[in-house]
């Protein structure tokens, strides 16, 4: 269990200090654990446990119940993988700016452990240093950095139709509520234009943005913070369709970057479609082409795709499906300079998408 202690300290009148020269002084102390020692961890007490590893996957995920959380996929300087899962109010301590091959160092977890997997939970003392340069993680690093590529595999994945997704299959669908790991082969079939493509969120507390025009220029307002960077970010209400069925399903960004291999900021802010109701030409490419889609199907019975892997090799009966033609984005009018004032914030690039792109 973990137990939050408040530490009062009295300083008296014979106390003295002194002074520490130099600037090197740690703000951040880890006590990595080795992948053999974490089911020990389990049991109560539960002991907190710092890890490090490099980063094989990092995505956002929503659950059945609704809830947003983060999960990395890490493997350790022992070849293992292991999942960390931020809750919603941890999240952002690892951003979408985070990418395969970075190094993350992550304190004060709980170990957990599902189906006989081992893995990670945040905690409300967790922190996170993203590709520490400390004298203590310097060693971690440099053998994380040897460590040769491989290709995640989803082994815990259950393959569902859609029929097994839609109401019509009472069985089906009222067993599958609630489950975040399915995989379904599906092409999308349709756009529903009337939702948008994307929404804008703060860049300190996750909430939405809210759009307003201020000397002709487009701003955005947070009601909760000020000085924000909006984050622009895919969400697509879309139809999908394989041999069993159609129904409806949202793609977030994650599953949107994954198909298009461009970031929603640059696609706003670079190439001028900043229109949410007129979807770009590339979105409209994704249309009829076989995909893997990762969904997980939430309580209330609908449908959010989480992940999406291209069908490189389609079969027989996939051949004769006509492609959606790929486009070429040409940059339009520039996007005008962002206006300094409290709680708002112009259009403008965030840096993490940049990067995000750049490296995929």
């Amino acid at each position: 269990m973990v137990q939050k202690v408040t530490i009062q300290l009295v300083i008296g009148q014979r106390a003295t200090f002194t002074s520490i020269p130099g600037s090197d002084i740690p703000t951040v102390h880890f006590n990595f654990a080795d992948y053999d020692t974490l089911r020990g961890s389990i049991k109560n007490p539960k002991l907190l446990t710092d890890y490090i590893g490099r980063v094989e996957k990092n995505l956002l995920r929503t659950t059945g119940t609704g809830k947003t959380l983060r999960k990395t996929l890490l493997r350790d300087e022992s070849r293992h993988q292991i999942e960390i899962t931020l809750w919603p109010d941890a999240r952002h301590l690892i951003g979408d700016e985070v990418v395969s091959g970075d190094i993350v160092a992550i304190t004060s977890t709980t170990v957990t452990e599902h189906n006989s997997v081992i893995q990670l939970e945040s905690t409300y003392l967790t922190s996170v240093v993203i590709n520490p340069e400390l004298p203590q993680t310097e060693a971690h690093v440099n053998r994380l950095k040897t460590l040769p590529a491989t290709q995640e595999t989803r082994t815990d994945e259950k393959m569902v139709t859609i029929e097994d997704l839609v109401p019509n299959n009472p069985v089906a669908h009222a067993s599958l509520k609630g489950t975040t790991n399915l995989t379904c082969h599906a092409k999308i079939i349709q756009l529903h234009e009337d939702r948008g493509w994307f929404y804008v969120s703060c860049s300190k507390c996750s909430n939405k943005l809210y759009p307003q025009h201020q000397k002709g220029q487009l701003i955005f307002v947070c009601k909760d913070d000020a000085d924000v960077t909006p984050n622009f970010r895919y969400s697509v209400n879309a139809r999908i369709t394989d041999d069993t069925g159609a129904a409806d399903a949202v793609f977030f960004n994650d599953s949107m970057y994954a198909m298009l291999q461009i970031s929603c900021d640059d696609m706003v802010t670079k190439h001028g479609e900043t229109d949410p109701k007129k979807f770009p030409r590339l979105v409209q490419s994704i249309l009829n082409t076989p995909w893997l889609l990762h969904v997980a199907q939430k309580l209330d019975g609908s449908i959010v795709v989480n992940d999406v892997t291209k069908i490189t090799a389609p079969s027989d009966h996939e051949a004769d499906i006509p492609r959606a033609e790929t486009s070429t984005l040409t940059p339009t009018t520039p996007i005008p300079k962002k206006t300094a004032s409290k709680r708002q914030e112009a259009l403008t690039p965030d840096a993490s998408d940049r990067r995000k792109a750049k490296k995929a």
